[in-house]
């Protein structure tokens, strides 16, 4: 089935601000993504997995809360790495 264009799609948890506000997709939306990824690869739950489906949709297209970061038990670079990728 095709997709109209500009329309939203993916999984909220790992859904980039421009992505959910439908102000743009490109490299930073891809960045984003990848930071989703590596946090749940460590953690084993994507960023916000604590919130609604919804809940997490809403808090990241507010863009007003900081994403949560990986525990100090991870590599200094391994946490910066995340934080980058999750920054706004």
């Amino acid at each position: 089935m095709l997709m109209p264009t500009g329309s939203v799609h993916g999984t909220p948890y790992w859904m980039a601000p421009e992505v959910i506000n439908e102000t743009g997709y490109g490299r930073k939306s891809d960045i984003w993504s990848v930071g989703c990824t590596v946090f749940e690869m460590a953690t084993g739950k994507p960023p916000l997995a604590h919130m609604d489906k919804m809940a997490a949709l809403f808090y990241i297209g507010a863009q007003r809360g900081s994403m949560p970061s990986l525990p100090d038990v991870f590599a200094p670079n391994a946490v910066d790495f995340v934080t980058v990728c999750l920054t706004r």
